[in-house]
């Protein structure tokens, strides 16, 4: 709750962390006055992941008002993007000493204790490991250490086919069977989560004894909740796909599924196959041989263009009442989600009679404003009067989950970077 104006209203906003070690909160500052300054550009080269033009600009504000706290967090948050964690930590300080009773001193004071927890690395650095388990009105985020690809070393002995059954009893979530150490658990087949994540009462129930030791990392989830989290290395099998000394991300939560993220089957395109049940994987290379013996795709099938974060998540641009604009699309989503910002960016106006919902995810609560846009694009596969939710907490991009897709047949290209869609 927003105790105290100061330079404009003050909202937190949780990143989703695919650029940090420890994730931390990122907050929207925009004062309703402040449209064309410095400090709103500098927030929308932050969206756009222009650091250094980001920094440039929160750096003018505070030379021309060193007592704005907005620009000041969000420098700490820039700089800690950059790699730059002393300077970071510089202005994270300094709201905390000069300002503590702040919203962004209280803001900046959650991110020293997420950087207290060991080493950092930075979206420069290209270490990731966040993922997010999510619906219209719950987010579920995580952070690690490792990026999608580095998922053991085993690859070259992996299968160079698979086929993977699933479960869809909600219409929404992907789930396959798989198993940890030889013990049974059930995975909700995620492309929004670059890591593998279970809670520590799937660890209990696979027979594993909560971790020893400082944790490997933290994560912070919508809500601003800050969790631990600990990497273990077991033996992970889904289907006839069985990675060993494989890196399982743990996280000091209960109550949500567990994640299979891409580190676990980034070595495969994959098609899924919802009329089927099935998911269908091709490792990478026994892909491109297939395609170059048969001449490639055939004409018309160039799919969707995706480009990948640093930790492997696929941005893909959708059209959204006409208006581009990038979406993380999210197979562990259950709808579509949105934040108050990117209505802005859109132009879209939540209407008076949106319907309020209210869930619990790892970072807290999340209340969410759900209502129905006029139209909404991607590919050959448009929806209209298509129900979104609404967080009044800014994250990173939009997600484009089950809601939209989940009818469709798609295939997943890492090596041509397209999404081919079939309804």
């Amino acid at each position: 709750m927003i105790q105290k104006r100061e330079n404009g209203t003050l909202r937190s906003v949780t990143k989703f962390g695919k650029a940090a070690l420890f994730a931390v909160a990122v907050v929207s500052l925009l004062s309703p006055a402040a449209q064309a300054d410095p400090f709103a550009e500098g927030v929308e080269f932050y969206q756009k992941r222009n650091f250094s033009r980001a920094a440039g600009c929160f750096e003018t504000v505070l030379v021309r008002s060193p007592e704005q706290t907005n620009a000041m967090y969000y420098a700490g948050l820039t700089y800690q993007q950059m790699g730059n964690t002393p300077k970071a930590l510089e202005f994270y300080n300094k709201l905390v000493t000069r300002y503590p009773n702040s919203q962004a001193g209280r803001l900046a004071q959650q991110a020293l204790r997420a950087l207290g927890g060991g080493a950092q690395r930075s979206a420069g650095g290209g270490s990731s490991g966040a993922g997010s388990y999510s619906s219209a009105s719950s987010v579920r985020s995580y952070s690690g250490s490792s990026s999608a690809s580095s998922g053991g070393d085993d690859e070259a002995g992996l299968p160079p086919q698979a086929r993977l059954n699933f479960k869809n009893e909600d219409g929404q979530h992907i789930v396959v069977a798989g198993q940890v150490n030889g013990r049974a658990l059930d995975f909700v087949f995620d492309t929004g989560c670059d890591q593998t994540v279970i809670g520590m009462d799937d660890l209990a129930r696979c027979g594993l004894s909560k971790p020893s030791g400082p944790p490997s990392g933290k994560s912070i989830g919508i809500g601003n909740a800050v969790t631990d989290n600990w990497r273990i290395s077991v033996t992970l099998r889904v289907g006839g796909i069985e990675r060993r000394n494989f890196p399982l991300l743990v996280s000091d939560r209960t109550g949500v599924p567990p994640l299979l993220g891409r580190n676990f089957y980034s070595p495969y395109q994959f098609t899924i196959d919802k009329t089927g049940g099935t998911i269908n994987l091709v490792k990478n290379v026994t892909a491109t041989a297939q395609a170059g013996r048969h001449g490639g795709y055939v004409s018309g099938s160039s799919g969707v263009p995706f480009r990948k974060l640093k930790g492997g998540g696929i941005l893909v641009t959708a059209e959204v009442n006409g208006r581009p604009i990038e979406m993380l699309f999210d197979t562990g989503a259950q709808g579509c989600l949105f934040s108050s910002h990117h209505m802005k960016q859109l132009g879209i106006t939540i209407p008076d009679d949106a319907v309020d919902s209210v869930g619990r995810g790892v970072g807290g609560s999340t209340h969410t404003k759900n209502f129905p846009i006029s139209r909404i694009r991607l590919g050959s596969v448009e929806k209209s009067n298509f129900v979104i939710g609404v967080t009044e907490i800014p994250f990173g991009e939009p997600l484009l989950g089950q809601s939209f897709f989940g009818d469709c047949q798609y295939t997943i290209d890492d090596q041509a970077s397209v999404i081919r869609i079939r309804r």
